[in-house]
């Protein structure tokens, strides 16, 4: 086992640019994905305490992002969380089969 500093754990982000064509529209938009780290702030006990030890990483969450380019307030625009995954249950039919700009038709 290695001794000494964990290595930095920080986000990891991937952005990329797209155009979709649905009912003769053409619509621009973003997708951002990866994974965002979820910390916890530490503080210090005994003759310190209450003073910060600094923010140490609890998490990571991965997460995927439709963002529709030509809006000017992005604030009035509907907001989407949607939780999917795990054992026997993959969070790709989310995107391809419900939420994502592209979806999959099957015969069945």
């Amino acid at each position: 086992m290695r001794k000494g500093k964990n290595p930095e754990v920080t986000d990891n982000l991937v952005v990329t640019h797209h155009i979709a064509n649905i009912g003769g529209e053409e619509f621009h938009y973003t997708v951002t994905c990866g994974t965002i780290v979820l910390k916890e702030e530490s503080v210090k006990s005994g003759e310190n305490a209450g003073e910060s030890e600094g923010e140490k990483p609890k998490a990571e969450v991965f997460f995927i992002a439709y963002t529709r380019d030509d809006v000017e307030d992005r604030s009035k625009r509907p907001l989407t969380f949607s939780f999917n995954g795990g054992p026997g249950s993959s969070s790709v039919w989310l995107h391809l089969g419900l939420l994502g700009p592209r979806r999959v038709h099957l015969d069945s």
